[in-house]
């Protein structure tokens, strides 16, 4: 149950009526017809700018069509208390308590298909979102774009589309030779209380490569440290695993 869309129907139905009643000419199309919510400040539910599309075909003022168009209304509608007329023609519906309280025992009774547009065609996304590069922990950008595209995945599935999230690792090129030398020279600081050659502008001085580096140690035991050249590829194989693992966390939190 959409209030705009159900009111949007009754007054293109009363303007079809009107029209085969010789009461109104109606351009070919009732697209620009539009229902929406009011400004506050006019203390109405519903607003629709109707007089203002047709009253060019009707060589009428919109305001003075728009009255035509609200007795039509009332008349119709007994959920209706009252229907304002605001310039430049714009029509403002304030229904009835009653109007709310079937409302919400519509929404009661409908609970798992409130708020589906059944309307739309239902088509397949695929949202990304995140994908950050696999160097390290997320921070507060990346949380903001994980929530937006989530609720934007979760919006489309409400509405039964069908939806594929996507976080795409970006483990290849420049940035990750660089973090698993990085994690390779954490290594060697944990493993053989080498320094970190932190001067390196391209390396990633980050703390938490030393949980890394500590955790990749204790799992590949048999694995040997002393060149970089001959582990490189593993080594990074393993350093994007444990970035992973972090993400994944930072995104389940």
């Amino acid at each position: 149950m959409n209030i705009f869309n159900q009111y949007l129907d009754k007054i293109k139905k009363i303007v079809l009526d009107l029209s085969k009643n010789g009461k109104l000419i109606l351009p070919d199309k009732l697209d620009g017809i539009t229902t929406e919510i009011p400004p506050s400040k006019f203390n109405s539910d519903i607003s629709t700018n109707v007089a203002m599309v047709l009253s060019k075909a009707n060589k009428k003022s919109p305001s003075d069509l728009a009255i035509t168009l609200a007795d039509s209304l009332k008349q119709s509608d007994e959920l209706i208390e009252d229907i304002t007329i605001i310039k430049p023609g714009f029509i403002n519906i304030k229904f009835k308590p009653i109007f709310w309280t079937n409302f919400v025992e519509e929404i009661i009774k409908n609970s798992k298909m409130f708020g589906i547009n059944m309307k739309e065609k239902k088509n397949s996304y695929l949202v990304e979102f995140v994908s950050a590069n696999p160097t390290g922990p997320l921070h507060v950008g990346h949380c903001r774009g994980a929530i937006l595209g989530d609720v934007i995945a979760n919006v489309l599935l409400f509405n039964k589309h069908k939806v594929i999230k996507e976080y795409y690792v970006n483990d290849y090129g420049n940035q990750i030779i660089n973090f698993t030398k990085s994690v390779y020279f954490r290594i060697r600081e944990v493993k053989y209380n080498e320094t970190f050659p932190s001067e390196n502008p391209v390396l990633y001085p980050g703390d938490y490569l030393i949980d890394f580096a500590n955790n990749i140690i204790t799992s590949n035991k048999d694995l040997n440290f002393d060149k970089y050249e001959d582990i490189s590829e593993k080594l990074t194989a393993l350093s994007i695993e444990q970035a992973l693992l972090l993400i994944k966390k930072n995104l389940k939190s």
